[in-house]
């Protein structure tokens, strides 16, 4: 326990929460200082000892000001804690002190005329499925959707289902946040400030409310299908995601080996047995999309003559479900299955076939291909979270480095550090805000460099 936590502090904590929503057993301080960093052995390594010394449950702003106010008074370090889905130790507590799990405030407080007004600790998947009521749905959200909260996927996250079509939270996918910190009082950050909020990690502040932009809710349709070569593969999936009069929710390719991953998965789970569309598909590159059912038949005319060994057309719920081997949700089926790990990198959409064959060239079936195509400041872009075997993990770094000199731009998932996933605009908003909000740098310690 740290000296800073003092039985009088621990008192004061007591009476913001009530004594039933302050823990520091040792087995809940260590489960709620944990996230899904493990998929990186590097990252692994690094944040292993990091503990929480106190877990608090928050259930209203007012107590999130308050824990706020008392830790800046002790300097005291404060981390705000989600559905820990992510992957780099967003909020892992690198310097110990408070977690803070926001998972009790999850009041829808508005929702209509195209927008969601919610509590921090909503569940993305229990906001859907409100707005799905109302013939609306969420404009983007992660595979881990059913788990994560809104304010943990602003601050952790960055797109996911719906960004080949809607882009990434950047692209005008927050409508505003409402912030407490140390020199802010629920402040309501919109537009070009939310820079200094999304993907924090909760450096700038602690949200006590979130203001969503919704979209249309559509009937979907899913599709499956065998390509014979990775070129063809990669023409269809760039037409596909680049064809305007198609509305997207997903689209997703992976070499056989991948795919093999979860093809127990999707025939048991989303065709229940009835026909196995994977067997036709053998040693095929796969890929999954998940569109508007109108486009069906446009689709279906785009798929190249002779290049497809096999197509299969999943309607309703079973589209839907295609999502949970999408993004991170495909990592995870692998690690089920081997001793591996993954990296974050964006292809150039012009080259990406020669930079693939590039890595694969030097790399060979160390490195197999995942691919997920999303819009990034208005361009489609496929995005690459390969499935990585190695041997030693200082491997993973040589592989970035290669990766970058062959054009493709990296971002470092063995690191906490945001300078090492975001550009240096989106860092100088981020610290911009640090500076206003959080002076003595009890927010989130040691994810910024420097602070």
């Amino acid at each position: 326990m740290s000296e800073l936590l003092s039985d009088g502090f621990i008192k004061q904590l007591e009476g913001i929460f009530g004594p039933k929503n302050v823990s520091t057993d040792n087995t809940t301080r260590r489960t709620l200082s944990a996230d899904y960093s493990w998929f990186s052995p590097l990252l692994k390594q690094r944040v292993r000892k990091a503990v929480a010394d106190i877990v608090v449950w928050a259930h209203s702003p007012e107590q999130l000001k308050q824990v706020v106010e008392i830790a800046s008074e002790a300097r005291v370090p404060l981390v705000a804690r989600g559905g820990g889905t992510g992957n780099y130790a967003q909020c892992v507590p690198l310097a110990g002190g408070i977690v803070v799990d926001i998972t009790r405030m999850r009041r829808i407080l508005e929702l209509d005329g195209g927008h969601a007004v919610v509590e921090p600790g909503t569940r993305l998947g229990e906001l859907k499925a409100a707005a799905e009521k109302m013939g609306m749905t969420l404009r983007v959200y992660p595979s881990t959707y059913l788990v994560s909260t809104v304010a943990g996927f602003i601050e952790g996250g960055s797109g996911g289902v719906g960004s080949v079509e809607y882009g990434r939270l950047w692209d005008d996918n927050v409508d505003g946040v409402k912030l407490v910190g140390p020199n802010l009082d629920e402040t309501l950050i919109q537009g070009k400030a939310l820079e200094g909020v999304i993907h924090s990690a909760g450096t700038t502040g602690l949200i006590t409310e979130v203001r969503l932009p919704l979209a249309p809710k559509r009937e979907l349709s899913g599709i499956v299908v065998g390509f014979s070569g990775l070129k063809e593969a990669l023409s269809f999936a760039l037409r596909l995601a680049s064809a305007p009069h198609i509305h997207k929710r997903v689209l997703s390719l992976y070499e056989p080996a991948v795919a093999r991953y979860f093809e127990g998965s999707v025939r048991d789970r989303v065709l229940r047995g009835r026909m196995d569309v994977f067997q036709a598909f053998e040693d095929s590159y796969v890929l999954i999309a998940i569109l508007d059912a109108s486009a069906q038949e446009e689709a279906s005319k785009m798929l190249p003559a002779g290049d497809t060994v096999g197509v299969e057309w999943l309607g309703g719920d079973e589209a839907e479900m295609l999502s949970d081997y999408t993004f991170n949700h495909t990592t995870l089926w692998a690690t089920k299955q081997e001793n591996v790990t993954w990296q974050h990198v964006f292809f150039h959409p012009q080259r990406v076939a020669e930079q693939t064959f590039a890595i694969k060239e030097k790399y060979g079936d160390r490195i197999l291909m995942h691919y997920e195509f999303i819009k990034k400041g208005g361009v489609i872009l496929p995005a690459g979270l390969p499935i990585v075997f190695y041997e030693d993990p200082q491997e993973l770094l040589e592989m970035l480095g290669y990766m970058e000199a062959q054009g493709i731009a990296v971002e470092n998932i063995h690191s906490y550090h945001l300078e090492d996933r975001l550009d240096a605009q989106k860092i100088e908003s981020i610290r911009g805000l640090k500076r206003l909000s959080d002076p003595k740098n009890i927010l989130n310690p040691g994810k910024l460099k420097g602070y």
